[in-house]
């Protein structure tokens, strides 16, 4: 998809704003807080909601907080054959969500429909941060593909809570056997939608690990090398064989029942998919120990574009890439790789030094000041 133009008013600080859009590369250059980050988040609202993941409230300025809010963007499929209208409006404190002029209830009732992928700075914490954001990105990535992943983990998540509530509330009199019996049944939910929670994540994993490899090669010009590993809690290998799933139904509940024992103590389920983990390794060292910023920030980049690749490779289509403050911490050949060599995508940059832009090629650069955007 080619997004053309977007049409702002009253959201955050950009009062009023209009703007329309090379087809390939689009940057947008200014100091921090002066509006670049805002217009972004316009962007990925009226794709499937804002990637700051906050209440519409938060959008509306806060000079102004009882102005009407509008966000109107057209695009095109990759045939250029139609152009579409998504609508985002807030007004008396309600908002809108229109499709070609459909109504729609939410607008994340569109991600996954409208394709596109966004980094932002926090994205440096998928690989050093903490496992659930490792593990909820996996999941993200295999929603935009399909929306069965979401039913699978969330009647998962559904049974975690409830055995855990068991758990929760033992007494001490309560022996390892009655406990037993009381999760049996909880633990053939936890097996069987784990099993299928392990298999959504796996499935677009091994896209990830192979087209990260190749992105991050090309970044570094061959010089650094980015691995990556997929810990399950319960099956202790990457490599799992769905071909037997009984048997792998059977080694699940086995793993949770050998559990109980510990699990009196903690009072908390000790394995499963809510405890797996994604590694990542530098040129053979473990990234969240050793890795500088710029390969952090490479690495997070590496994901981002591979996520694009199955996108493309998977639903032959071509998602919009958003990458917010990229090029900071990165030296000049990642810098000039990013600018200038992603292609079939369009892609929106924002960075803070124009000197950044020293090797662009093509597409088109704003200035960005207090909420406006001025095209050199």
């Amino acid at each position: 998809m080619i997004i053309t133009k977007i049409y702002i008013r009253n959201f955050r600080n950009i009062k009023e704003a209009e703007l329309c859009f090379d087809k390939n590369l689009n940057i947008f250059v200014g100091k921090n807080a002066q509006g670049k980050t805002n217009l972004m988040e316009a962007l990925s609202v009226c794709l499937g909601g804002s990637f700051r993941h906050v209440r519409f409230s938060q959008y509306l300025p806060t000079c102004d907080p009882k102005a009407e809010v509008l966000i109107r963007l057209n695009f095109t499929d990759d045939e250029n054959t139609r152009e579409n209208t998504v609508e985002y409006s807030i007004s008396c404190n309600k908002p809108l969500v229109t499709y070609n002029g459909l109504k729609m209830n939410d607008a994340a009732e569109l991600y996954g429909v409208l394709k596109y992928v966004v980094f932002i700075p926090e994205h440096l914490n998928l690989i050093k941060g903490s496992p659930e954001l490792r593990r909820s990105y996996l999941d993200d990535v295999a929603v935009m593909q399909t929306k069965t992943h979401l039913k699978k983990l969330s009647r998962y998540n559904r049974g975690l809570k409830q055995r855990n509530n068991i758990l929760s509330f033992i007494n001490s009199h309560t022996s390892a056997a009655e406990l037993s019996a009381q999760l049996a049944s909880w633990n053939e939910v936890l097996a069987g939608e784990g099993i299928n929670v392990t298999y959504g994540r796996l499935k677009y994993f091994a896209f990830l690990k192979e087209y990260a490899a190749e992105i991050y090669s090309l970044l570094t010009e061959g010089a650094e090398q980015l691995e990556m590993d997929y810990c399950s809690s319960v099956f202790k290998t990457e490599s799992i064989n769905f071909d037997n799933v009984n048997q792998m139904f059977t080694d699940y509940v086995k793993k949770l029942e050998q559990d109980i024992e510990t699990e009196m103590k903690l009072r908390y389920t000790l394995s499963g998919v809510h405890r797996d983990d994604v590694n990542f390794y530098i040129n053979g060292m473990a990234a969240r120990d050793f890795a500088s910023q710029g390969q952090l920030r490479s690495a997070a980049l590496a994901l981002k574009l591979s996520e694009a690749e199955i996108i493309r490779r998977k639903n032959k289509t071509c998602p919009v890439v958003i990458l917010d403050d990229i090029l900071s911490e990165l030296d000049h050949i990642r810098r000039s790789f990013v600018i200038n060599n992603i292609e079939k995508s369009q892609v929106f940059i924002t960075c803070c030094n124009i000197d950044d832009l020293s090797s662009l090629k093509n597409g088109k650069t704003w200035i960005t000041e207090n909420g406006t955007f001025t095209e050199v």
